[in-house]
């Protein structure tokens, strides 16, 4: 067991005061004040029990004790310095992060941006499944899962990501007969089976007594939007997951009603008050991608 060894930071300013035989030096170099110098070589001359510097008017020297500690000081941390280079160099050994996302998010939006997390962390192994169940985190499956609900999630730590902004949008042949928000009654509807409740909630939004009885009904917002893009219907779905076809004019917005949906998109982990790095990584990214979409 090491039991005499002295401060870090304190050994840090002796070495570059007496090195340079400035306080005012050290300082500069450290990126700290000359009071912090001073301070810390106080600390040091207190542990050892005597003086390090004879104190001259621009400068300082060494007192012989001074002299013979400075070498193996110096020593020390060069040891320390190499020893954390050569560290820091090596490769990072793999390792497996597993993600469970909704599938609407995974297809159009989430795997097209892995590559750049990838290129990142290359040696993070992504394992991306899909799903819509209750994460249970005691289970170990998943470091990290991705959800859309209602009310805030319980079981686990949370992030909110984003709300879930929606717009109407059919395919281009089907635009014609949406000339305003009362035309709405006259096209079939695609519902999100799982969320049924939507055009009643986007209805009541916008100031519509919907009176369309005719519906198509799909489980998943990516089998929306393909429905959408044939021309089956008129559909409710997230813009972020159709920015492709919105530019690329497979699909289009017929007249300007914006809505946002009750649900909101949760990042979850376990619940612990200290993440593993891998999965902090992983978050981070993600906050940053997610960016333009929060509000």
């Amino acid at each position: 067991m090491l039991t005499e060894l002295p401060p870090l930071n304190s050994l840090r300013a002796f070495e570059a005061a007496a090195r340079l035989q400035s306080m005012t030096l050290a300082s500069k170099e450290l990126h700290v004040t000359h009071g912090a110098v001073s301070k810390q070589i106080r600390v040091l001359e207190d542990y050892l029990g005597f003086a390090l510097f004879v104190r001259l008017h621009k400068k300082v020297s060494l007192t012989d004790e001074a002299k013979r500690y400075l070498p193996h000081v110096q020593a020390a941390l060069q040891t320390l310095s190499s020893a954390t280079s050569d560290l820091r160099r090596l490769p990072s050994k793999p390792q497996t992060l597993a993600i469970n996302v909704l599938p609407s998010l995974t297809i159009n939006w989430l795997i097209p941006r892995m590559e750049q997390f990838k290129s990142r962390h290359p040696h993070l192994y992504v394992d991306l499944s899909i799903g819509d169940f209750t994460v249970d985190f005691s289970q170990g499956r998943y470091d990290i899962a991705i959800r859309s609900c209602t009310a805030i999630p319980k079981g686990a730590n949370y992030i909110k990501l984003m709300d879930e902004d929606l717009c109407l949008v059919c395919a281009p042949s089907l635009a014609p007969k949406l000339q305003n928000i009362e035309d709405i009654n006259h096209v079939t509807l695609l519902k999100h089976t799982t969320r049924p409740e939507l055009w009643e909630y986007w209805a009541e939004k916008v100031g519509l007594t919907l009176t369309q009885a005719q519906s198509f009904g799909v489980e998943h917002f990516y089998m929306l939007s393909q429905a959408a893009a044939s021309g089956m219907g008129a559909a409710l779905i997230p813009r972020f997951f159709i920015e492709e076809q919105l530019a690329n004019g497979s699909l289009v917005i017929p007249f300007d009603a914006p809505f946002t949906s009750p649900y909101r998109y949760y990042l979850l982990t376990p619940k612990s008050p200290c993440l593993p790095l891998k999965a902090q990584t992983f978050i981070d990214w993600l906050l940053e991608v997610f960016a333009p979409y929060r509000h």
